[in-house]
């Protein structure tokens, strides 16, 4: 049996499954789904956060997202980005701005986390059955001592598919989808939106720059503003499409060392959340969706257009 000290807790070994469990009981008393009034990320006399980490700054004296260390952490680097000083606010109703405000504050901190770490996991959840713990807006990075079975299995696929074919995996994945075309839900001159093939939620969303290189942190200002602009879009398209589902976005770029890799290009992945793991997917590990991806894409492409401006 293998185990790992790690802050807060404790990684476990899984001989079995070739992954690692963490075991953190330090989580257990974190607060879930807090009022206004009780909310300790909104400015004010009840603001009540561990040290500020980051910040981009607004005005008199103010800042429009900041980061904070995580008072429930996983890790010695993990964090919470707090997207906006307003309770309310949500990527799906907000400017193209401050989306690239919230996207910059990713690309910051996962530069600065990834220093101590073996991969940075960077997540935004949405509404209870995505698993939030607070409703007021913000997204978590966490820096983690060890690749996951999910990445190292990831590094080996495109690195195989890149040394047989010397092409990338992401970019044959997304010429296959372009020829298609019925999946691209969004697509113009720098990025791209589409539902995978064998998507792992009903209604998944991928998004990835038309040339997208291994590591997120070193994006062009241009790809985030477009990708920002692009994600806005969907966000919207899916609220009133499907009635504002809870979802998870992940972030998936290259782990530490890996930010040269020409086998590698980073993407977001948007997983709604309808419905709960049944008894399937629990005991096989494999996903069951009930919307095929052609007919997702073309019930958010309806409405994405409308919804693509600043």
């Amino acid at each position: 049996m293998t185990t790992k000290r790690w802050h807060g807790g404790e990684l476990r070994w899984n001989s079995d499954s070739q992954e690692w469990s963490v075991l953190a009981s330090g989580r257990a008393p974190r607060p879930h789904v807090l009022t206004r009034t009780e909310c300790p990320f909104c400015p004010g006399p009840g603001e009540d956060t561990p040290a500020e980490t980051w910040r981009l700054a607004g005005v008199d004296g103010g800042w429009r997202v900041r980061a904070v260390r995580n008072r429930y952490a996983l890790s010695d680097g993990h964090e919470v980005v707090i997207e906006s000083p307003s309770h309310d606010w949500d990527p799906a109703t907000a400017t193209t701005s401050e989306v690239v405000d919230v996207l910059s504050a990713w690309q910051a901190r996962h530069l600065a986390l990834r220093v101590d770490a073996a991969q940075v996991a960077v997540f935004r959840s949405h509404g209870r059955a995505a698993g939030i713990s607070l409703s007021h807006p913000h997204s978590q990075v966490a820096g983690l001592p060890v690749l996951s079975s999910a990445t190292r299995r990831e590094l080996e696929i495109a690195r195989d598919h890149h040394s047989t074919y010397r092409r990338s995996l992401a970019r044959d994945i997304l010429a296959s989808e372009l020829n298609i075309g019925t999946r691209i839900v969004f697509a113009d001159d720098e990025v791209i939106a589409f539902s995978p093939f064998a998507p792992r939620a009903d209604c998944e969303v991928r998004f990835t720059l038309r040339k997208p290189d291994a590591d997120f942190a070193a994006a062009p200002r241009s790809g985030v503003e477009a990708v920002a602009r692009c994600l806005r879009a969907v966000l919207s398209a899916l609220r009133t499409a499907f009635g504002d589902p809870a979802y998870n976005l992940v972030l998936r770029t290259a782990p530490s060392g890996y930010e040269d890799a020409p086998f590698l290009a980073w993407s977001l992945q948007l997983l709604p959340r309808f419905d709960i793991a049944a008894g399937l997917e629990l005991a096989t590990g494999i996903p069951v969706v009930t919307v095929s991806p052609d007919q997702a894409a073309a019930r958010l492409r309806t409405r994405v257009a409308a919804a693509v401006t600043p």
